[in-house]
């Protein structure tokens, strides 16, 4: 297939009816099955303050990139996921990466509070719950957002200040 053809195969491939048909947003060309990522971890980490041997699999956790996390997955069009994620605008693309970033670096502040400290601990259970519940999900649930179109002036969960937790996150999972 020439270059040319290549294009207009993508180009029909990326159709609205054919996005929504793959469960791929067609105005943010992005799709929810990525959050899976961290809703897996969250639903285990919510577990280890009372099943404290849950501890190991959320350790085991590490972050993906949306790429990266749909060229691993069965999800059934996931190189369409990959090439709309390429594709969808960048200043959506932009929004959502920064979302994603901020819940790696809690996910890493999570994993941290769990590897060295007893999640039995009833002190350390609460603070794994804040953590749940005042970051995590809202994080998740704004991550959401994004890929589903919801307008966003200023996102919750930006914070110009994250490139040096990134770099922490790239420390820990190297």
């Amino acid at each position: 297939m020439g270059r040319a053809e290549h294009d207009t195969a993508l180009a029909d491939r990326l159709r609205p009816e054919a996005l929504a048909a793959a469960n791929i947003n067609p105005v943010t060309r992005l799709a929810t099955d990525y959050l899976n990522h961290f809703n897996n971890v969250v639903m285990l980490l919510e577990l280890v303050p009372d099943m404290p041997d849950m501890a190991e699999e959320v350790l085991a956790w590490t972050p993906a990139s949306y790429e990266d996390y749909f060229r691993a997955s069965h999800f059934r069009e996931r190189d369409l996921a990959i090439a709309a994620y390429r594709a969808s605008d960048p200043a959506i693309r932009d929004e959502f990466d920064a979302a994603v970033t901020h819940l790696d670096c809690t996910m890493a502040e999570a994993m941290q509070l769990v590897e060295q400290n007893d999640p039995a601990d009833p002190v350390i259970g609460h603070r794994i719950r804040d953590i749940l519940d005042g970051r995590l999900k809202p994080g998740i649930a704004a991550a959401s957002a994004i890929v589903n179109g919801a307008p966003v002036l200023h996102s919750p969960v930006h914070d110009p200040s994250e490139s040096e937790a990134q770099a922490a996150v790239d420390e820990l999972f190297p």
